[in-house]
This record gives structure tokens, C-alpha cells and sequence, in this order.
């Protein structure tokens, strides 16, 4: 069963001495997420700690639960264990200077990700702030960027998967096809082209 959106808009004055425990089970509507961006199965278990620092406000925790992928290789749908560790901080949000959009943050993470920017942990601080304006912390944006940064860029349901045949599209997983095996290019065949074409100049 799942629980209010409210439950993922904590109020700042709640976060006590002794900080503040967070547990409920969204879907990934109530996160934001699409079908295109994630599918799951079931709902997402949610356990986080709200902690008061001397500046930002700590949120460190856990999500669970099964994503469903599409293999790249043969295009079937496979149940994936997802489980996220969650760490971020929460800084108020000022009219003064302009601050990042969540959005941009998760953008960020991915061209770092492929083309690393040094100084790497300053990179990696920026991208965990996040900033709220009144008394109450919006915790779902921080999730479904969690989730979306989460999921593998070329997902497979098992290592060995042998994919589809690139002739007939004959799934290789279940039965093997009558296709003559693929030739890989041979160099020798580009060499004697060249040859010809020199013997006949």
C-alpha cells in the first residue's frame, strides 16, 4: 500500500535533535517517473534519515525495489534488482543567487560520467545539493533523479546473452536459427582488391 505525497514533503521544524526517519512505499508515478524513463514491478521502498547540520540538511538512506529493463541484446523484458544507497543535502533556496534545477544536476552527472571534469569531488558535491524554499523539503525530485541515474545505459538480462540473429531476428536464447553464420570482413580481401586495382592501372 502506498502512502500521501505528504509522506515525501517532510517539514524542516520535524527534523529534531535526533533527526528524522522517513520509511513508505511509492510507485513511480508519485516520483515522477514514466513508463518510458522506468517501469517496475511492484512499488519502491523508501528509508531515509533527515539529519540538522550546522549548514544543509543531511538526507542519507536507501531505495528499493525490481525495475523492469529491456535487454539491448534480445529485446525481452527482465525483472532487475534495483537498490540505490542515497546521500544529499538540502541547502534554502535564496531570490539572490541563481541555483542549479535538479534536472541540469542529473545532466551533469551523466556527461561527467563519460568524460570525467576535475576537481572530481567538487563535481560530485555540487551534484548532491539541492535546494527547497519554505518550510517543508520536496524529497521526490531528489528520488527519481536517484532512480534515473541508476539504471545501467546498456541493460542485459544475463551476461551470456546471445541476443538476436542479425538476419532473421530468430531470438538465439531459445532456439538456434538455420542462418548461415555471419563472415567477419577478412583484411586479406580488402589487400587483394587493392592489388587488382593496381594490376589493372
Amino acid at each position: 500500500m502506498t502512502v500521501p505525497m505528504e509522506t515525501l514533503n517532510p517539514a524542516i521544524v520535524d527534523i529534531g535533535p535526533e533527526g528524522l526517519s522517513v520509511s513508505c512505499t511509492v510507485t513511480g508515478a508519485q516520483l515522477g517517473l514514466s513508463e518510458s524513463e522506468d517501469k517496475f514491478e511492484g512499488p519502491l521502498q523508501i528509508h531515509v534519515e533527515l539529519e540538522k547540520q550546522d549548514g544543509p540538511i543531511a538526507v542519507t538512506g536507501t531505495l528499493e525495489g525490481t525495475a523492469i529493463r529491456q535487454c539491448v541484446r534480445c529485446l525481452v523484458d527482465y525483472a532487475d534488482p534495483l537498490y540505490v544507497s542515497l546521500y544529499a543535502e538540502y541547502l534554502p533556496q535564496t531570490g539572490v543567487t541563481a541555483k542549479p534545477a535538479v534536472a541540469e544536476q542529473g545532466r551533469k552527472k551523466a556527461k561527467r560520467a563519460a568524460q570525467p571534469v576535475e576537481p572530481i569531488e567538487e563535481a560530485d558535491e555540487e551534484d548532491e545539493l539541492y535546494w527547497f524554499q519554505g518550510d517543508h523539503l520536496d524529497l521526490a525530485p531528489m528520488l527519481r533523479e536517484q532512480v534515473i541515474l541508476a539504471a545501467p545505459m546498456q541493460p542485459v538480462c544475463r551476461e551470456e546473452c546471445l541476443g538476436l540473429c542479425s538476419q532473421c531476428g530468430q531470438n538465439l536464447n531459445e532456439r538456434r536459427c538455420g542462418c548461415p553464420p555471419e563472415q567477419a570482413p577478412s583484411p586479406f580481401r580488402v589487400l587483394r582488391g587493392r592489388q587488382s586495382k593496381g594490376g589493372n592501372a
